[in-house]
């Protein structure tokens, strides 16, 4: 049978330093010329939780689209790190200096992106630069704790369960300690049913309670509607979750700015890190950066 075309594709763990950690993405370069069709065929036969295209943008040094097996989304964290750890590995991008600046077009926008050398690990750290961040909708806990299997004893009162928004809104649902999100059991249809009519894409569950003393936090997120039903790591929702923990309370701000190292990945057996940096306080949280490293596991040609 011929082939159409041929496409360089890597598949790298981000959020991680270790191969098999962190959040799996597929990364397919050079891909100006697929139509949308042939995207979503793609992204159906890589089958990781997201793939993203990189290619050519008329307002910024690359153009990136997500896409889960189930649909286009407009912006998401792990696969952008990923990408760039792509680029990286192919010295399509050169990072000689200790920082170097670069920019990316997404559906959500333009985005602001740092790369970061680590001298003592060799390794890059990618840092993106979020939106300020919108406090959307509340909602009622006794309906997601119960979606989750969870009690009103494990919900962290008095705080809302809230949608909150760096670029993509996520619900934050607090709770009180690492046992609470060992107890979830998510009841897929009821969580499904909730998120009709919402404001939010996907769930994040989360506790002060950590596994290791150095995380400020621990998180399970899902992404049922999706086709994402726990996520080892999410990028995007970092940020909206270092803007909770800002504006309720649950660290004390530093300045000029909060660093929050968030953990998550455990529950499937994939642990990784991502670092959150909030500048401003509860009253007014001026910017917000999210950060991460990958590991590219693999690279091979796609043919269509």
């Amino acid at each position: 049978m011929m082939h159409r075309g041929e496409l360089d594709i890597l598949h790298v763990d981000a959020f991680t330093d270790t191969p098999f950690g962190g959040n799996p993405a597929s990364v397919v370069l050079n891909a100006d010329h697929l139509d949308d069709e042939t995207l979503h065929k793609i992204a159906r036969e890589m089958n990781t939780r997201e793939t993203v295209f990189v290619s050519n943008s008329d307002v910024a040094n690359f153009k990136f689209r997500y896409f889960t097996p189930k649909r286009e989304i407009d912006f998401s964290g792990h696969p952008t790190i990923a990408a760039f750890h792509a680029l990286l590995q192919e010295d399509i991008i050169n990072a000689i200096t200790d920082v170097t600046m670069v920019s990316v077009e997404t559906n959500a926008g333009v985005l602001n992106i740092e790369i970061v050398k680590n001298e003592a690990t060799d390794m890059h750290e990618i840092q993106i630069m979020h939106e300020q961040p919108k406090f959307l909708e509340t909602y009622d806990p006794l309906d997601y704790l119960a979606a989750l299997g969870l009690s009103l004893a494990d919900f962290h009162s008095p705080n809302p369960i809230q949608t909150v928004s760096t670029g993509t809104p996520h619900l934050m649902i607090p709770v009180s300690t690492k046992r609470s999100l060992d107890r979830i059991k998510p009841n897929w249809d009821k969580l499904k049913d909730l998120q009709k009519d919402s404001d939010y894409v996907s769930l994040s569950v989360f506790t002060r309670d950590t596994r290791d003393p150095t995380s400020d936090a621990q998180v399970r997120h899902f992404a049922p509607a999706l086709g994402v039903y726990e996520d080892p790591v999410s990028g995007s929702a970092a940020g909206s979750l270092g803007s909770y923990i800002i504006k309720y309370g649950f660290m004390e701000p530093t300045q000029p700015v909060t660093s929050i190292v968030i953990e998550q990945g455990h529950y499937v057996g994939r642990p990784g890190r991502i670092f959150v940096e909030v500048r401003g306080d509860q009253e007014n949280i001026e910017q917000v950066k999210v950060s991460g490293t990958g590991v590219v596991i693999f690279k091979g040609k796609l043919f269509y």
